[in-house]
């Protein structure tokens, strides 16, 4: 059965694992300037066939919600969510 409580309750793909443990000494930057995101950017450029602009990765899925929710919404505009939803459950403070 497929589960889509979060991203975080379980532990990572054995292939992960293993990469990790592959590259656990390497020293890199910070922030995105390491050699992994350089690399993934410009796979996904290479994919989508453009050169010409800027990707930038997250590191998972609160900061991502968050960031696509403050560009999409209107200081006045809300999201809608079932009291099970994860954007309420998980990245929002609730008053009652």
């Amino acid at each position: 059965m497929y589960s889509f409580k979060n991203d975080y309750s379980e532990g990572a793909h054995p292939r992960i694992l293993n990469a990790l443990l592959q590259t656990n000494l390497a020293q890199e930057e910070g922030y995105g300037a390491d050699s992994f995101t350089l690399e993934a950017v410009e796979l996904l450029k290479q994919r989508i066939q453009r050169d010409d602009v800027d990707i930038h990765l997250f590191s998972g899925g609160t900061q991502t919600n968050l960031t696509a929710i403050s560009a999409f919404l209107r200081p006045h505009e809300a999201i809608i969510s079932a009291n099970t939803g994860h954007i309420l459950v998980h990245e929002t403070v609730i008053f009652s």
